[in-house]
């Protein structure tokens, strides 16, 4: 064999490498997201983070006791006494009303709580109501509302020491270019309890990826934009309900950057007690996107 033709094999063998091993990503790209992985975690673990939650509970119109006991409408963790109160569900109102000497307090306010309406929203978000390490708020979802209820010493918060991921691949970090949505345009999403929810939708962000094109519904994020999306690892090796992703603003040219290797498990993985939203059909993209987290928990 002719020495030219050795070298144009070897020029050959070179380039197909390079298309299917990337080059190892920027040092400074690497520490970023290792920061970024470890603030997920920590974000995860924190007092009233989705580790920390320990019950869900929907109320009926009228009165629903609460406590440890078993024969209560809305049952507390069994380090709880076993009668705590009654919420009474009116309408859209929900008032508590405690057993007296119970210890109840308010977050934010003095002495004990025997009796007050739970509200939705104020100047640092809902009430949030605690006895000893339990803390709960009034929870609200296509018109049912319920109990949200977090043990900060759920031993769930010490399990979860990392999450498993796909190796990084900066090839899974690509520009993007944002279609502004119309004004008013809404997206309709379900959840994982079956209800449909309409969020607003702020464009949809289309890149390139091994010569195609995909686009993704973005929702409004308060940082940039929120995605919730399927692919083909959906189900086997990732979450099979999809997985969550925040990405930046956009610049000056309507440009951004989609990192696939920050895409995230929702909430639902890690508990029972979340009320995810699911991808919407669009978002259902045909290509296996081996960056970010792997399935984790069997919820």
């Amino acid at each position: 064999m002719r020495r030219i033709d050795v070298l144009i094999i070897l020029l050959l063998l070179a380039v197909l490498s390079c298309k299917h091993n990337p080059s190892p990503a920027d040092p400074v790209y690497l520490d970023a997201l290792s920061k970024w992985k470890t603030e997920r975690l920590e974000a995860l673990k924190t007092p009233d983070g989705w580790l920390a939650l320990a019950g869900l509970f929907w109320l009926q119109e009228g009165e629903n006791t609460f406590g440890s006991d078993s024969s209560n409408q809305v049952i507390f963790p069994s380090k709880a006494p076993a009668k705590m109160g009654s919420f009474y569900l009116e309408g859209d109102s929900v008032r508590m009303v405690s057993e007296p000497g119970m210890g109840i307090r308010q977050v934010g306010k003095e002495g004990e709580v025997v009796r007050t309406v739970l509200t939705l929203t104020g100047e640092d978000g809902p009430a949030v109501l605690q006895w000893h390490s339990l803390d709960w708020v009034l929870l609200e979802r296509g018109g049912k509302y319920g109990i949200r209820l977090w043990d900060r010493d759920n031993p769930l918060i010490q399990s979860l020491d990392s999450i498993p991921a796909f190796p990084v691949d900066p090839e899974w970090k690509v520009e993007a270019t944002l279609i502004p949505a119309k004004k008013g345009r809404t997206v309709t999403m379900q959840n994982v309890l079956g209800m449909t929810i309409e969020q607003a939708s702020a464009g949809v962000l289309r890149f390139e990826k091994g010569g195609k094109t995909y686009e993704l519904e973005a929702l409004e994020d308060l940082e940039g934009f929120f995605l919730i999306f399927s692919d083909e690892t959906s189900g086997s090796q990732t979450y099979g309900g999809g997985r969550y992703l925040y990405v930046p603003g956009v610049n000056a040219r309507g440009k951004t950057w989609i990192d696939f290797n920050k895409s995230e498990n929702p909430p639902c993985a890690f508990t029972k007690y979340a009320t995810c939203l699911l991808p919407p059909s669009q978002n259902r993209l045909e290509v296996a996107v081996t960056a970010g987290e792997l399935a984790y928990g069997v919820h």
